[in-house]
Parts: C-alpha cells; sequence; structure tokens
C-alpha cells in the first residue's frame, strides 16, 4: 500500500518506520524547509522504550540509559522527599528503563531508519480529500494518511471543525541541556522533581548517558519575562532558597540553548482516532501537558499499534483496520489526557492547598508508587 505521513517529527517518523516495517511504500510530508527537531532533552518512560524496541531501535535508545537513584520522585524545594520512587523496582515491572536522551539524536535515529528521499520537506498540508478508496493529499495519492502534524494541527481542525482544539494550560515551561563537567552539576543533582508550594513553580533534572543534565521549571504563565537570558536571572532569584542543585544548573545554562514555551493540551478528547482512511498519530490526536512525560511515548505506541495492524494488510482492509486502531489506542490517550490534566493540577497547587498536598504524598509508602507506575508504563505490542 502507499502510505503518507503528514509531519516529520518524532510521531511522524516513528509511523513512517513502522509502516514501512510492516511492508508498506511511506512517504513523510513536513511544512519546515528542512528536517530538524527543536527543544533540548527528552526523558522516554519505560512504555516508550518499549515501543522503540517494537520498532527496532530499542537497543541504541537503552544503551543510553543510566543508573538512576532510588531516590527519584517528587521533592519539596529544599530537595526533602515527598513521593519516593524506587526505579529499578518500577524498570523491573515494567520490563525497560527510564531514558534521558537529546531530542535531536533521537530524531535523526528515527529519520536514519527510513530510505533516503521518503521525506519531502517545504510541502505544507492543510486540507485532506477521502473518497472512501484513495485519500488525496498535496498532489499525492495514497491508501493511507497518517495525520501527525503535531498539537497544532490544521488537519485535525479541518477533520473535526466543531472541536474546541487546544487550550493553554496557564503554565509556562522552560527546558535546556547543561554541558557536562559544569561545576556542581557533574557530581550528580538532586534526583526527582521539586515543587515549591508558595508558587506553584516546579523544577526537575536528568542526567544524559553523555554527562549533560536535562532541566525543566515551570511557573504560572505571566509572572516571568519570556526572554532567555532574563528568564534565567528570574529563575536564580525566585529559587534562591532552593536546593543548590537549582541554582548551579541554571547559572551552567547558555541563554541560546532555552527553549520557553506555554504548555497545551486538547481542551477535550477527540470523538475518534481515524475518520474514513485517515489516522490520526500522537499531539494531533491527543496532546496533552507533559506532566506524565507521556507526548513522545504515547506517539511511539501510536505508531506500533498501527504498524501492527498494518502488517499484510491490503487497501480493502484501511478502513476496518483503522476502526479497530482508534478501539486500541482512544480508551488509553483519553485516560491519560484526563490523568495529565488531573497532575498538572495538582502539582501546581500552592498556600494551604499545597501544603496539604505535601503531606499527604509523604504519607504514601513507597511500596505503593512502584507499582502504580509500573501499570501506567506496561505497553506490549499487539499481534494483528
Amino acid at each position: 500500500m502507499d502510505v503518507v505521513v503528514v509531519g516529520a517529527g518524532l510521531g511522524g517518523l516513528a509511523a513512517a518506520v513502522a509502516a514501512r516495517r510492516a511492508g508498506h511504500a511511506v512517504t513523510v510530508l513536513e511544512r519546515s524547509d528542512e528536517l530538524r527537531e527543536t527543544g533540548a532533552g527528552i526523558g522516554l518512560m519505560p512504555n516508550g522504550v518499549r515501543a522503540l524496541d517494537a520498532l527496532g531501535l530499542g537497543g541504541p535508545v537503552r544503551e543510553r540509559a543510566t543508573p538512576l537513584s532510588s531516590g527519584g520522585g517528587l521533592r519539596d524545594r529544599h530537595g526533602r522527599p515527598l513521593l519516593a520512587t524506587d526505579q529499578a523496582a518500577v524498570e523491573r515491572r515494567a520490563g525497560a528503563p527510564l531514558v534521558v536522551v537529546d531530542r535531536t539524536w533521537l530524531h535523526r535515529l528515527l529519520a536514519a531508519a527510513l530510505p533516503a528521499g521518503a521525506v519531502h520537506t517545504g510541502v505544507p498540508v492543510d486540507a485532506v480529500d477521502d473518497d472512501g478508496g484513495r485519500v488525496r493529499v498535496a498532489g499525492l495519492t495514497a491508501d493511507l494518511l497518517v495525520v501527525a502534524d503535531g498539537a497544532g494541527s490544521r488537519l485535525r481542525a479541518a477533520l473535526f471543525p466543531d472541536h474546541p482544539g487546544l487550550q493553554g494550560s496557564g503554565e509556562c515551561a522552560a527546558r535546556a541541556l547543561v554541558p557536562a563537567g559544569t561545576g556542581d552539576a557533574a557530581t550528580g543533582p538532586v534526583p526527582g522533581e521539586l515543587l515549591d508550594h508558595r508558587t506553584g513553580d516546579r523544577f526537575g533534572n536528568l542526567a544524559l548517558a553523555d554527562g549533560r543534565t536535562y532541566w525543566y521549571a515551570t511557573w504560572a504563565a505571566g509572572t516571568l519575562p519570556a526572554e532567555p537570558a532574563a528568564l534565567l536571572d528570574a529563575l536564580r532569584t525566585r529559587s534562591g532558597d532552593w536546593h543548590p542543585t537549582v541554582g548551579t544548573l541554571l547559572a551552567a545554562t547558555d541563554p541560546a540553548a532555552v527553549h520557553v514555551t506555554e504548555t497545551v493540551r486538547l481542551a477535550a478528547p477527540l470523538p475518534a482516532l481515524a475518520v474514513g482512511r485517515v489516522a490520526l498519530l500522537g499531539d494531533a490526536g491527543h496532546a496533552m501537558t507533559p506532566d506524565l512525560a507521556q507526548g513522545a511515548c504515547q506517539a511511539f505506541e501510536d505508531a506500533v499499534v498501527l504498524g501492527a495492524l498494518l502488517a499484510g494488510a491490503g487497501a480493502a482492509d484501511v478502513p476496518g483496520l483503522l476502526s479497530r486502531y482508534d478501539r486500541l489506542r482512544r480508551p488509553r490517550t483519553t485516560a491519560l489526557q484526563r490523568q495529565a490534566r488531573q497532575m498538572n493540577r495538582l502539582l501546581r497547587l500552592r498556600g494551604p492547598a499545597g501544603r496539604l498536598r505535601d503531606t499527604l504524598l509523604r504519607a504514601v509508602p513507597r511500596a505503593v508508587a512502584a507499582p502504580a507506575l509500573a501499570r501506567q508504563f506496561a505497553f506490549d505490542a499487539p499481534r494483528r
């Protein structure tokens, strides 16, 4: 079959790899003039790693796994544990480690799994014509179209004109990579995500295998400057009484390496992840805030499920297979969208509610946290 994928981000490339492994001809259309991935690092939860295993790319990713402290999880701003997580226990139960990699490296890994010429850049796609037998898009015809053009998907808006679309979370996030061997960052920053119940701010960091550190910070939109240098100064001032690792990492960060965005999510889940011969994948189908670290992981799961359904399929099978894709994927992604919204609300609590949250988190036994996370991170590739 002929498969066209719109969007050459992580999810779109994963979908293309999955379709090609299923034995189909794949063309990827990318709006940008060049193939690139923006951002800093990315944490791949065990389910994301297992999905990449199914795409034949798990080996290089697993090689970049770094030993994780058993003291990870949520902490207060001073670094004292709130909800400790035994990462080794989660890994044993989920069947894969949490791996932190450079987003650009992961993007190149996916792109390299496709044949030369499969990706066409500088091709905007704003509309699709599905006559039931073939799909026409950007001058091409295909048996299947995969919409993977991101959270701001134009094709999603065209397919579901009555859907409310994206909404801002009211929270901004900064992300950056700090070079290896920079001050205390090289000695192992305090693991986990730090919460400040006074302001609702958060700060987290994860170590890459090459010695660099990926950090992220969040705050209420409109309360800090957007310009990176001014933002770093404001974050250092705002976190002056936090654990010292925060100030060390912020001081070691090049302003040019900082990526700042307001986090977004779909205002409501889509009524379907497939329409006729068109499937939606990744953020185009179920954009959620990054509070569960599931954005890319769910895109990879989508790709694996779609690829498994397409194995040995013909053009006449596509509508039925996409109906099954919707049945397999939508319950999980809808649940995770809801959980991400709840987690975002919980982690941003401040004042008396924030202090109560901290008290309740400290009361959760460690033995309870690991199995719960392992269930969330469970993923097995389906069989057709």
